[in-house]
């Protein structure tokens, strides 16, 4: 029996693995995928850490040394990886099946101390902001060396989220204006829409139907605070005192004029621009609102969590690396800090998570007004 059975998006970061250690170069990407010819990292090496305790490294080359400690244990021909990396590609794109083993690419990872693809967290956890999925050591064309984390996201899996909703921790509360009483309520709280799961009925928030209802009774929001004082402390240390309105005006166009529908970040960009809910008032709108949502995307990955107090330092030093359908790899790091804003800004949606779960979408009475909360949460759009 085959030691890893992986679905395609496991076993690209296997591939991963292999490319990076047969090229000995990850190019950095525009926002389009593209890799840029002159913005580059050498790849000196590859860590890993299956076991406490002990830390492989994988030195590149002519041929692999490999390390173990700093204890040199082995040599491969780089031709091998070159090789592994091109046999694996294919079975990626040729496999059909949800999950695959592979005998041939098992033994092969065994023979360089590979027993668990997907390695333990343990050298990992050094690195914060979103899950870190292989770490390399890196020189820049400065002829920096740093050691960096890396997540490797593909088209051959489902997007991950960059900030996840966590309850009340990333609900922003917003005051129902108009005309609103406890009947109105209990009818907008009670609006659902019915699904047979395993032959149960489940009742589901109809977000759309809910946002329509208020709508029709001619009711708006009002923007109030984050729920969470910790939430509005991490978000004023990331972008000033206007940033939790700003968050609050991206969940608005998402939720009240977009219906909870597929909405990009950049289309929250745009629309700020317009509506200017902080009252600026500056021609340059759209650059200031572009700026200030990108470096809360930054901080999000580099190690801003809304639900425990933040000191406004960044704790990851690495990025995302992409997989393409051709099976070229890419990377978009924070070590180029514009740039990675703007693919993170690019690459980002607006998504509603259960509301049941997180306690939002239903109106609630507090001395004598009505409210409402709104959860945030965005995810990755990386499918193309």
């Amino acid at each position: 029996m085959a030691l890893f059975s992986g679905n395609k998006g496991e076993w690209a970061e296997v591939y991963v693995f292999f490319k990076v250690i047969a090229d000995r170069r990850l190019y950095t990407a525009d926002v389009d995928y593209n890799p840029i010819k002159d913005i580059y990292l050498d790849v000196l090496g590859v860590l890993r850490e299956e076991e406490e305790n002990k830390i492989y490294c994988y030195r590149t080359g002519k041929e692999v040394t490999i390390l173990l400690n700093h204890q040199l244990i082995g040599k491969v021909p780089t031709e091998k990886f070159d090789y592994f990396k091109d046999f694996l590609w294919k079975l990626i794109e040729t496999k059909t099946e949800t999950t695959f083993s592979s005998q041939e690419v098992e033994d092969f990872l065994n023979s360089i101390f590979v027993y668990k693809p997907k390695s333990p967290g343990r050298l990992i956890t050094k690195f914060s902001g979103g899950t870190v999925d292989i770490v390399l050591e890196t020189q820049d064309r400065s002829g920096i060396v740093r050691t960096l984390g890396f997540s490797i996201k593909s088209d051959l899996k489902a997007s991950a989220t960059l900030l996840n909703a966590s309850q009340d921790n990333t609900n922003f509360v917003y005051e129902v204006l108009g005309p609103m009483d406890d009947d109105k309520m209990n009818t907008f709280n009670a609006i659902c829409t019915k699904q047979i799961v395993k032959g149960e009925e489940k009742s589901h928030v109809a977000t759309a139907d809910r946002i329509q209802y208020l709508k029709d009774l001619g009711c708006k929001l009002q923007f109030v605070n984050p729920v969470k004082d910790v939430t509005r402390h991490n978000l004023i240390m990331c972008g000033g005192i206007e940033m939790p309105l700003i968050v609050a005006g991206m969940l608005k166009h998402f939720y009240w004029n977009n219906y909870g529908g597929r909405t990009t970040v950049e289309e929250c960009v745009d629309a700020l621009s317009v509506e200017d809910p902080v009252g600026y008032g500056f021609e340059d709108l759209k650059a200031l609102y572009h700026s200030k949502i990108s470096n809360f995307l930054y901080y999000a990955f580099t190690g801003l969590k809304l639900g425990s107090q933040w000191n406004g330092k960044t704790e990851v030093n690495g990025g995302y690396i992409v997989v393409k359908r051709d099976g070229d790899v890419v990377a978009f790091h924070s070590t180029i800090a514009d740039e990675f804003k703007d693919f993170l800004l690019s690459k980002m949606i607006m998504e509603a998570p259960s509301h049941s779960r997180h306690g939002d979408m239903s109106i609630y009475k507090e001395n004598g007004k009505y409210y409402l909360k709104l959860a945030l949460q965005l995810r990755f759009k990386l499918k193309r």
